[in-house]
């Protein structure tokens, strides 16, 4: 939610600066959108971090080639 906040913001700055002719503020649009993307995190969890017993496929196939 906070990615698409912070990227309509800088888009708004974005098209401000087309409409105003400041170019500033298209700077600063920019720059916030520079700040969304990287702060941007990934919170979907790992089937290995759920803390359940059951490993994922990929750690069961990787486990079972050098048998």
């Amino acid at each position: 939610m906070k990615l698409l906040l912070l990227m309509s913001v800088a888009s708004g700055c974005v098209a401000l600066s087309f409409a105003w002719k400041e170019p500033w503020i298209g700077g600063v649009g920019l720059l916030v959108a520079f700040v969304a993307m990287f702060t941007d995190r990934d919170d979907v969890r790992l089937d290995d971090e759920k803390r359940s017993y059951e490993t994922t496929s990929s750690v069961r196939n990787m486990r079972g080639k050098h048998r």
